[in-house]
């Protein structure tokens, strides 16, 4: 029965895209020393019970004992961790992949957890006052935790502010705030959750200057038209990619100049790097409007000198080692790119999240993501790529 609570409490949140974008975050229920939570590559909002990883709950908190495996290094103890967390799954479960947050998950000393990336919440995380806001607002209801590798490091990070924060109020936070992450909230029921939800949410939306407003507006369609056919021609050699174009009031704020889009340039989470890998690609225009880059299209060619679009997605490639995802364009809007529609339809809907994330930082100090380090950190990191993959 509980499992069936669970799974209608992830679908339900899996299918707001308020909460939940691309099949992002987890969930899971403790029962008898299990712990049900939810499998690596599955969307929250499609989730059924079987689809659940049970695991053995202590066999999980081994991992965040202060002894565990101090002889090695931190990357050796992330590889014996993965190991240990794949050797805690029960009997029957071994042809599933458990979230890579098992740890954290097993942690919390309450039935139900959710762990979701809303955007008006990384408005919060993602800001350069974020942390001293979360303790303006929410006091001691909620535990912040800077930026920290998910994952091992991410769980034994947690678990030492868990410690001083139940030292210091007498009891476990229920509401944890990730700097440029997401939230977990932990509670013996999911009305409780739900509540807890909604007044984060509510004491957020009180602090909050500047709301997005995607509502349309005109562009010029046969340049969009002849930039979608270039970059489909240069994404792949057979015109199969797909490539989605986007515009609206908020997008073009972001696309007015390179100044105007730098609060975009980077991502914010783990969550925009799988589906939008960590920086978009900006072409400017003239002054007078015209398009900086020679497209495909002779009627779109400028009379002055100016290198090709082409030069320019290939240029990326050659400094990034893989293809954008988001091409920007100046005073038009932007195109998500990838190899299927389901991929660029998560292109896009993680960049616009992008947008949203920055206008709500505004409120918080301007907006702040992720170091290059962290950000390269996870375009390597097998769990991530595991999930991107499936």
């Amino acid at each position: 029965m509980s499992l069936e609570i669970l799974t209608e409490m992830s679908n339900r949140y899996g299918r707001n895209d308020e909460y939940v974008l691309a099949g992002g975050g987890n969930t899971s229920y403790k029962e008898n020393g299990i712990l049900y939570v939810k499998g690596s590559g599955v969307a929250l909002s499609e989730i059924i019970p079987e689809q659940f990883v049970a695991l053995d709950i202590e066999k999980l908190l081994i991992m965040i004992k202060p002894d565990y495996h101090t002889e090695m290094s931190q990357a050796e103890k992330e590889d014996k961790a993965l190991s240990d967390m794949m050797d805690a799954r029960l009997s029957g479960e071994e042809n599933k992949r458990p979230s890579i947050e098992s740890v954290l998950h097993a942690m919390f000393p309450f039935s139900f957890v959710l762990h979701v990336h809303p955007a008006l919440i990384n408005g919060l995380t993602c800001s350069k006052n974020g942390k001293q806001t979360c303790k303006s607002i929410f006091d001691d209801k909620a535990v912040w935790i800077d930026l920290v590798k998910p994952g091992l490091e991410l769980a034994q990070t947690c678990n030492r502010e868990f410690k001083a924060n139940t030292e210091k109020t007498g009891k476990h936070p229920q509401i944890v705030i990730l700097q440029n992450h997401g939230i977990f909230i932990s509670a013996d029921t999911v009305e409780e959750i739900d509540g807890l939800m909604e007044y984060t949410v509510t004491k957020l939306k009180e602090n909050i200057k500047e709301t997005p407003s995607f509502d349309d507006a005109p562009y010029d369609s046969s340049l969009a038209d002849a930039i979608e056919a270039t970059l489909k021609s240069l994404y792949s050699n057979d015109n199969a990619a797909t490539v989605l174009f986007c515009t609206n009031t908020q997008v073009l704020k972001y696309v007015k100049d390179k100044e105007s889009f730098k609060p975009v340039s980077k991502s914010f989470s783990p969550d925009h790097i799988v589906n939008c890998k960590d920086e978009p690609l900006f072409i400017e225009r003239q002054g007078d409007g015209s398009p900086v880059y020679s497209l495909a299209s002779e009627a779109l060619k400028t009379t002055e000198p100016s290198p090709c679009l082409d030069t320019q997605f290939t240029a990326y490639i050659k400094r990034k080692g893989f293809k954008p995802k988001i091409v920007a364009v100046q005073n038009l809007g932007f195109f998500a790119l990838s190899e299927t529609k389901q991929n660029a339809e998560r292109a896009k809907a993680l960049f616009l999240d992008s947008i949203k994330i920055a206008t709500y930082a505004k409120s918080f100090g301007g907006e702040i993501p992720l170091n290059d380090e962290f950000a390269k950190f996870i375009l390597n990191w097998e769990a991530e790529a595991y999930r991107s993959k499936q």
